[in-house]
């Protein structure tokens, strides 16, 4: 038995030796703990939503019939009692109108033009400014942004007149002013006789286009509106309001609401600035955020925008798609599992010279899965681009070698 016993016991003293040793070269030949490399990193933080425009209107009211001319663009300041439109008998006395306004400002034109034609020498320079208007018209042209191309255009004819002078092809414009004053009697006496005035009801933006809506989506809705109304609203449809000519948005302020999802409501807190592009614009429009209102079934989140840039599209705007741009973000790229606390500081664990060595981070973005936190290659106890990072490993602390 005592026999037995002893090679039992030897065979057993013998299993454990081999587990110790194969345990102790796995140690040494696998470590436990997996790094990978930091990675630079950048991110546009963009949130796509529907909304609904709320602002203050008052309609301006017109006339039962008639052609409707108006003298601003949409989106100019107006005060009260300003004249805003003019109602003509017809079409055709409309088209006289402008024609004549047309008129009025090419006479100017060329009457500046010719009282400096003495100073007029330099075709080079002319010439360059003749290619660069040209240049401005064929990117208008391809960007499909004509907002500013009959300016563009009749400056490049200004300057087409200039060199006209300049070579001795002309030597004045008398003429050609004497032709437009002539066709500018004809048409004004072919105008309506009876032209009726539309004034301004108030001070504030006006806009030729007004919807059904002026009078129901304002800014007392804010005080109590909720997720549901708001989703309701932005679903809607808006017609124009035939039974008047035209608004006046009230104040300096107005207000978009962007229904978001329970993922980017977390993205906003008041005071958030933000670039709000509207439909397929590309016209920026910056808004800071001034109310959260918040959905507890649904976690769908209202976040209010307030906004003082105006202009003509936006004075159209009422239930458009909305990206909004929270900024664009630079940083090293590290995954949420790497982040570790050292006496209540954040940051990484790196592997130097199979040695771990504890790094602080900044973290400037969060998203799911990891986060970016900020570059600084002056600050050697701060993460760097390319340290290899810690992402797995048990009973980490600063100075533990990796094999061990």
């Amino acid at each position: 038995m005592n026999s037995l016993s002893g090679k039992i016991l030897a065979v057993v003293m013998s299993l454990f030796l081999v587990v110790y040793v194969g345990y102790q070269v796995y140690r040494y030949m696998y470590s436990p703990i997996k790094t990978e490399p930091v990675q630079q990193y950048v991110i546009d933080d963009t949130v796509y939503a529907q909304g609904i425009a709320i602002r203050d209107e008052i309609p301006v009211e017109g006339v039962s019939s008639g052609v409707v001319s108006y003298f601003y663009d949409d989106g100019v300041r107006v005060i009260t009692g300003t004249s805003v439109a003019e109602v003509h008998a017809n079409r055709q006395s409309v088209q006289n109108k402008h024609r004549v306004e047309r008129i009025d400002d090419e006479i100017e034109r060329l009457t500046k033009i010719q009282k400096t034609a003495d100073s007029i020498a330099n075709v080079s320079s002319i010439s360059l400014a003749i290619e660069e208007q040209i240049s401005s018209l064929i990117f208008m042209n391809e960007s499909g942004d004509l907002q500013n191309a009959e300016q563009v255009s009749n400056s490049l004819q200004d300057i087409l007149n200039k060199k006209a002078i300049a070579i001795r092809d002309i030597t004045d414009f008398s003429n050609k002013i004497n032709q437009l004053e002539n066709e500018k009697v004809t048409l004004q006496s072919q105008m309506s006789a009876q032209i009726s005035q539309i004034v301004s009801p108030a001070y504030g933006y006006f806009g030729s286009y007004c919807d059904t809506a002026y009078n129901t989506i304002t800014t007392d809705l804010l005080s109590t509106a909720t997720v549901s109304q708001l989703e309701e609203l932005a679903s809607s449809k808006y017609e124009q309001n035939n039974s008047c000519v035209g608004k006046v948005i009230l104040g300096y302020i107005w207000y978009y609401a962007a229904l978001v999802s329970p993922e980017d409501a977390g993205k906003f807190s008041l005071g958030t600035n933000a670039s709000l592009y509207f439909g397929s614009s590309s016209e920026e429009v910056p808004g800071t955020v001034t109310q959260l209102i918040q959905d507890a079934d649904s976690g769908k989140t209202a976040v209010v925008f307030s906004c003082d840039y105006m202009s003509q599209d936006i004075s159209r705007l009422r239930n458009s798609a909305v990206r909004i741009e929270l900024g664009s973000y630079k940083g090293l790229k590290i995954p949420y599992k790497a982040l570790r606390f050292q006496d209540g500081v954040q940051g990484v664990y790196v592997v130097k010279n199979q040695v771990l060595e504890f790094k602080k981070v900044e973290i400037i973005y969060e998203n799911v899965g990891f986060f970016v936190s900020s570059i600084d290659s002056n600050d050697e106890e701060r993460v760097q681009l390319y340290d290899d990072i810690v992402t797995e490993g048990t009973d980490l602390y600063e100075g533990k070698a990796t094999n061990s």
